[in-house]
């Protein structure tokens, strides 16, 4: 069995071919560049070293978090299309049970991962004889609780520590109980491509490919929890919105008369986002068949860059996902820097653009996911 494996929950991009659990070639890049510029070069440089092509490979691995967000789902995105389009079973493993699988002594593992503030990513896995058994599922805690859960449960068991919580908490964890130990490789502390193409391996050949492969998401991203603390909602736009609409504080709108057809349209799905029941931004896709078009995302001048654009597309594409819709398409203006860093960092791609669309002076950008 051929295997893709593919790492981009971390700052460190990497693949790996392996055949069977053998380690064919791995090739780890962190040049500051986003992964979406790095990762397709990446993989058509690894197929190339080891003479093989997309079709050749049996399966397809990726780390489906927890870890960066704009990461994870540049590697999801990417799995899933060349699963879809080439049927290669795919499977996603989470950087948990990728780092757990960095170990290879018997016993219980504790993978854990920074989140911050003294808060936490963990999950806890047992290992005998090359099995590795989840005892605890992922969860999203303070450091406190984790500690302290673990040591009230597992009071006489060793417990191996491993991922880069381990250096950020060092001291409370090996203050906290002597069955604490915490790895002796640094270099475990970080997702090892290989590793969770070895653990995609045992995962597909125990439970088959996953037919819904989708980010593991344990804490919402900070932009969406900051604006739940104000109290953004995101809800279905109707008619009655427009009232409180208030166009002139929108770059680029529409006519208005255009978005009243499109709100009574079978075929369109507009969504908004509301601050003290007042719409500070709305976003619109039409739908044919199993494609979508995203007609419009616009945020209130006074309310950029506080994640409302993010947000909103974020529920656009879940919807899409809902609705089984394969493709999505929209169109830029080539000028328009901070929409496409937007786009880009949920998996769009260019696909073409029209000459002077904008103005007869500026380019649209195509782009598709």
């Amino acid at each position: 069995m051929k295997v893709l494996s593919i790492e981009t929950s971390s700052k460190i991009c990497s693949v790996a071919i392996l055949e069977d659990e053998k380690l064919v070639k791995k090739i780890e890049l962190n040049n500051g560049l986003t992964h979406s510029e790095s990762l397709m070069p990446l993989i058509k440089q690894i197929l190339e070293e080891t003479n093989l092509t997309l079709p050749q490979i049996d399966l397809l691995v990726c780390d489906i978090g927890p870890g960066s967000f704009t990461g994870i789902r540049i590697g999801v995105a990417t799995v899933k299309a060349f699963s879809d389009s080439l049927d290669i079973p795919s499977v996603g493993i989470s950087s948990l049970e990728g780092l757990a699988y960095s170990i290879n002594k018997d016993g219980i593992i504790c993978s854990m991962i920074d989140c911050k503030n003294d808060n936490c990513y963990y999950a806890i896995y047992q290992l005998e004889n090359g099995h590795y058994t989840l005892l605890e599922s992922p969860k999203a805690d303070s450091i406190e609780n984790c500690l302290t859960f673990l040591n009230y449960k597992y009071t006489n068991s060793t417990i191996t520590f491993v991922g880069d919580a381990c250096e950020v908490y060092k001291d409370k964890i090996e203050t906290t109980s002597s069955n604490f130990v915490l790895s002796d490789n640094d270099n475990l502390n970080t997702v090892d491509v290989y590793a969770l193409g070895i653990a995609g391996i045992h995962k597909y050949t125990q439970f088959g490919e996953d037919k819904n492969l989708l980010p593991l998401y344990l804490k919402k991203p900070q932009a969406q929890r900051q604006l739940e603390e104000k109290n953004m909602v995101i809800e279905d736009m109707k008619m009655s919105d427009l009232e409180n609409l208030d166009i002139s504080k929108l770059d680029d709108f529409w006519n208005i008369d255009i978005l009243k057809d499109e709100l009574t349209s079978e075929t369109s799905q507009f969504i908004c986002a509301k601050y003290e029941n007042k719409i500070v931004g709305f976003a619109g896709i039409k739908i044919i068949l199993d494609e979508a078009d995203i007609m419009n995302i616009a945020v209130k001048k006074d309310y950029r860059r506080q994640g409302i654009a993010t947000l909103l597309l974020n529920h656009i594409l879940d919807f899409c996902k809902d609705k089984g819709i394969k493709t999505i398409h929209l169109e830029v203006n080539e000028k328009n820097f901070s929409a496409i860093s937007l786009y880009q960092k949920f998996g769009f791609e260019e696909c073409g653009r029209r000459k002077q669309y904008y103005d007869n002076k500026y380019n649209a950008i195509l782009m598709k996911k």
